[in-house]
């Protein structure tokens, strides 16, 4: 059944400077997996998976293919499309003690909520090089959020 979602689509013009780490990048010593860094909470199936954190966010892929890390619990559901940052994402920031967050579509925009509405310190994977721990300032967050355009996105659920 497909459904509108309302967005905060990100223009294609500013996915390179997202693409740049923003924040602290740890990179293993033989360019392996990172392990072991603390973090408010992680962005990332693996990520989530090798790090302690007090929050997960997850989609059961990496780099756009689907993961099996082991069995997940959710105790929120979000529907984000890529490249966008959904309503429902947003609003599933606010909400306190949620441990495990799911997401049909893609988690990697899910930083910025997260850092604005919570100031959390946030670790994602920089795919093919190693991982980063980011606790932007708000006005950077929001500068951020600026350049993010409302639309409508149909998805099939």
């Amino acid at each position: 059944m497909n459904k509108a979602i309302p967005v905060l689509k990100l223009p294609v013009d500013f996915r390179l400077s997202l693409s740049i780490p923003q924040g602290d990048l740890y990179v293993s010593p033989d360019r392996g997996l990172v392990y072991g860094l603390r973090a408010d909470a992680a962005v990332g199936d693996i990520v989530s998976k090798n790090h302690m954190v007090e929050m997960r966010i997850t989609d059961a892929k990496t780099k756009r293919h689907t993961v099996d890390v082991g069995p997940g619990e959710c105790d929120v559901l979000v529907v984000n499309p890529q490249g966008t940052i959904s309503i429902n994402s947003f609003t599933s920031s606010l909400i306190g003690g949620a441990r495990s967050i799911c997401v049909v579509g893609e988690e990697d925009l899910l930083v910025i909520p997260f850092t604005l509405v919570r100031g959390f310190k946030i670790i994602y994977g920089q795919p093919d090089v190693g991982v980063v721990i980011s606790s932007p300032s708000r006005e950077r967050v929001l500068k951020i959020l600026k350049g993010l355009k409302p639309d409508i996105v149909i998805m099939n659920l």
